[in-house]
């Protein structure tokens, strides 16, 4: 799990949800990391299925409050760099990448993503919570999410031409942001997930 600490409660609600399908999530402030802690890292991300980037509202919050704010620029450079570092061992391994927002606008680029999902976890939301279920249960049995053509998931960006899946319900009209470019990204007729 690639996140901040100041997203406790979106985490923690990812967090719950892996152990009912028989997954281990390492989070890196629950676990014992030995110096130096980018190899501790790395060694957990070489053993995952995939890595999954949450956005949360303090995530985002600390970004934007970055463009404006010594102290808090000097976080986010922590945070960014962390992220960047994770996400970047995930790419080169080839390697599944989850975008998750907490249904808040993702507001920095993510260059390596394979699956995207805009509305985050609500567990009162049942079905969010199956899915999450059935992803992480997917890559239990050794299946993994790749955007590739045979996928009916998949999207190219018209900007950027990243190509990932979009793994959310999107309703007419809406507007989100890609996660690679961060340009606007409208779907008029909106967008349905296929069955598979």
């Amino acid at each position: 799990m690639s996140h901040t600490k100041l997203d406790k409660d979106f985490c923690d609600r990812f967090d719950l949800a892996a152990p009912r399908v028989g997954v281990k999530v390492f989070r890196s402030e629950f676990e014992d990391l030995q110096y130096p802690e980018w190899k501790t890292i790395k060694d957990e991300i070489n053993k995952s299925a995939a890595l999954f980037l949450l956005v949360g509202q303090e995530l985002v919050k600390s970004q934007a409050l970055a463009e404006t704010n010594t102290e808090a620029r000097d976080k986010w450079k922590f945070t960014q760099n962390w992220i960047a570092y994770e996400v970047g061992v995930a790419c080169q391994r080839g390697m599944d990448v989850w975008v998750m927002c907490d249904s808040i606008p993702i507001n920095f680029p993510v260059p390596y993503v394979n699956n995207y999902d805009v509305h985050g976890l609500n567990p009162e939301f049942k079905p969010q919570l199956d899915f999450l279920k059935a992803i992480l249960f997917a890559y239990v049995q050794g299946r993994n999410w790749p955007a590739d053509e045979k996928s009916s998931w998949r999207f190219q960006c018209p900007h950027c031409k990243a190509i990932y899946n979009i793994c959310s319900q999107i309703g007419k009209g809406v507007v989100i942001n890609c996660p690679t470019c961060l340009n606007s990204l409208t779907f008029p007729d909106g967008w349905l997930l296929p069955a598979e």
